[in-house]
C-alpha cells in the first residue's frame, strides 16, 4: 500500500526519449502487466488467470477460485539514440504498475491501483539569442517528470456474454522544465550565467469505459470482442517559474500559482479474440484523438496483435502450466516534427512461470524503434519487464471424504 502513496513512480533526469518533449511526454497506452508481453492487445482479451488492465470490463472472467490478486511490474530498459551528430546508450529501471483484484460476487469484480498516463525525460543543448541582443548563449534544457494515474475499477456482467466496466480515476504530477544559460562571448553589459526553472503541476479527473462481448461460444471455444473508450479528462495545470543567477540565490523573476484548464486526449479502442484452453489470438485497433490546441501532435492509429499459449493451464506438472506469449504492434505516431508524423512499431515475447498455487512470474522482452535521423533522432529501446502476480484462494475450507 505505500507503493500507492508514492508520488512519483517514475525517477528520470533528462536521460531518456528526445520524443519526450513533446507535450506531456510519451503516453503511457496502458501497455503493462499481461498486455506487455501480449503486443499490448487486450481489448478483447478474457484471461482467467492474469488480470487484463487494457478493458475495464475484462476483470470479471478472471477464474471463480481467485479471490484476490496482486500485479505489478519491474522493467528495466536500455535505449540507444542516435542523432546526425552522436549516439548514445540510456539505462533505466523503474516500477511501471501496481494494481489489487478482488472479486466482490460471481458477477462483479473491482481493481484498484496506480499507472503512469505519460513520463517526459529528455535533455538537449542549443545556441539561442535573445530578443534585442547579439550575444549567443548555449543553452542546456533537462526536461523530467510523469503524470500518473491512481484508479479504482468495477465489472460487472450483465449476461453470460456480456460484461461492462468503469474507471474513474484521479491524475496527477509534475513535469520540470531547467533551463541553464552560459553566455559564449564576451557579451558587455550581459549577464553571463542564469537559470530558466519552470515547473507544471498536473491534477485532474478522468473516467475509461468497457465492453466485451463473447460473440460465439462451443464448449472451450469463444470468439470475443471488445470496446473501450477513453474520454478527455478534466485537467488543471498550475505553473510556477523562476529565473535566478548560476551559483547564487539571487531570484531575478519568480512566479507561481498560475492555474489554466487545459484539454486532453481520448482514445478509442475495439478488439477481437480467439481463445480456447490453451491458446489466445488477439488483435486490437486503437485511435488517439487530440485537441487542435496540442499543436505538434496529430490522430494516430495503431493495431496490435498477440498470440498466448498455455499447455495445461490446470496441470499439476511444472511444464504443463508455463505460458508462452508473441506480439506486435504499429503506430502511426502522434508527434509530428517538421509536419512528419513520428511513428514506432515494436515486438514483444514473455514466458510465464508458475510459482505456487496459483502465484506466476512472467518474464518478458521488448523491442521497439521510434522515428529516424532525419527527423529529430532514432531510438532503439530493448526492454525486459518482471512481472509478478500474486494470486490466492480466501475463506476456503479443507474437506475430507
Amino acid at each position: 500500500m505505500s507503493l500507492l502513496l508514492t508520488g512519483n513512480l517514475l525517477a528520470q533526469r533528462g536521460d531518456g526519449s528526445l520524443y519526450s518533449s513533446y507535450g506531456i511526454g510519451l503516453i503511457n497506452n496502458d501497455n503493462v502487466g499481461h498486455a506487455a508481453r501480449l503486443g499490448g492487445t487486450g481489448v478483447a482479451v478474457q484471461s482467467p488467470y492474469f488480470l487484463n488492465l487494457v478493458n475495464p470490463a475484462s476483470n470479471i472472467m478472471i477464474f471463480g477460485g481467485y479471490n484476490f490478486m496482486v500485479d505489478a511490474d519491474v522493467k528495466y530498459q536500455m535505449m540507444n539514440i542516435a542523432t546526425s551528430d552522436e549516439n548514445i546508450d540510456v539505462n533505466r529501471t523503474n516500477l511501471s504498475h501496481v494494481a489489487f483484484w478482488l472479486r466482490l460476487s460471481k458477477k462483479s469484480a473491482i481493481n484498484f491501483g496506480i499507472t503512469p498516463l505519460s513520463s517526459v525525460d529528455n535533455s538537449f543543448m542549443e545556441t539561442t539569442y535573445f530578443v534585442g541582443s547579439d550575444d549567443p548563449y548555449s543553452k542546456l534544457t533537462k526536461n523530467y517528470g510523469d503524470i500518473s494515474k491512481v484508479y479504482i475499477n468495477y465489472a460487472y456482467a450483465l449476461h453470460p456474454r456480456l460484461s461492462l466496466g468503469i474507471r474513474p480515476y484521479y491524475a496527477f504530477g509534475i513535469i520540470n522544465n531547467n533551463n541553464s544559460y552560459a553566455l559564449e562571448g564576451d557579451g558587455e553589459g550581459a549577464i553571463d550565467d542564469f537559470q530558466l526553472n519552470i515547473k507544471n503541476s498536473y491534477s485532474g479527473a478522468g473516467v475509461d469505459l468497457g465492453l466485451q462481448y463473447v460473440a460465439y461460444q462451443n464448449k472451450d471455444k469463444k470468439l470475443l470482442m471488445g470496446l473501450v473508450y477513453q474520454a478527455p479528462a478534466y485537467m488543471v495545470e498550475t505553473i510556477s517559474e523562476e529565473i535566478q543567477l548560476s551559483g547564487s540565490d539571487t531570484l531575478l523573476f519568480d512566479s507561481s500559482g498560475d492555474k489554466e484548464k487545459i484539454d486532453f486526449y481520448q482514445t478509442i479502442k475495439a478488439g477481437l479474440s480467439y481463445q480456447n484452453k490453451s491458446w489466445i489470438f488477439a488483435a486490437d485497433y486503437n485511435y488517439k484523438l487530440f485537441p487542435d490546441s496540442w499543436e505538434d501532435y496529430v490522430a494516430a492509429h495503431q493495431v496490435n496483435l498477440g498470440i498466448e499459449y498455455v499447455p495445461i493451464s490446470s496441470g499439476y506438472r511444472f511444464p504443463q502450466k508455463l505460458s508462452y506469449a508473441l506480439g506486435g504492434y504499429y503506430d502511426t505516431g502522434n508527434y509530428q516534427f517538421q509536419h512528419q508524423a513520428v511513428n514506432r512499431w515494436g515486438l514483444t515475447a514473455g514466458i510465464g512461470i508458475p510459482i505456487q498455487g496459483f502465484t506466476r512470474l512472467n518474464l518478458s522482452y521488448q523491442f521497439e524503434k521510434q522515428g529516424s535521423t532525419s527527423l529529430l533522432s532514432r531510438e532503439t529501446t530493448h526492454a525486459i519487464v518482471l512481472n509478478i502476480n500474486l494470486a490466492d484462494v480466501w475463506f476456503q475450507k479443507v474437506g475430507y471424504k
